[in-house]
């Protein structure tokens, strides 16, 4: 996956493709109960995208965010989704997870 590259009328690619950065995650809900592991990738606009195995499935609007690989989690709010994409906005400053804790979510 790959962010979409700004080129002019021509084609011709004004600024360098930058690398969208993927890891493994997990979306929590908000009574800390697990809902499914995820991948996550940084979006353009400073979002955060979420991509789920199960395209039905049902989430709420409000969530927790778990980077495995940053060791954080984030209160978050689903922005957009279009089948197992969507993109969340962050509602607080990440929490960083004890060696303990981060053990648990990967």
């Amino acid at each position: 996956m790959y962010a979409p590259s700004v080129t002019d009328n021509t084609g011709i690619r004004l600024a360098p493709a930058s690398r969208t950065r993927l890891r493994h995650g997990k979306l929590i809900k908000v009574d800390k109960t697990d809902i499914c592991d995820c991948t996550l990738y940084d979006l353009q606009n400073g979002g955060t995208g979420v991509v789920i195995p199960d395209a039905e499935a049902d989430l709420p609007d409000t969530l927790y965010v778990a980077d495995t690989k940053l060791a954080t989690v984030n209160l978050a709010k689903v922005r957009w989704r279009v089948g197992s994409n969507l993109g969340v906005l962050y509602l607080e400053k990440p929490v960083q997870l004890s060696l303990k804790q981060s053990a648990k979510t990967k």
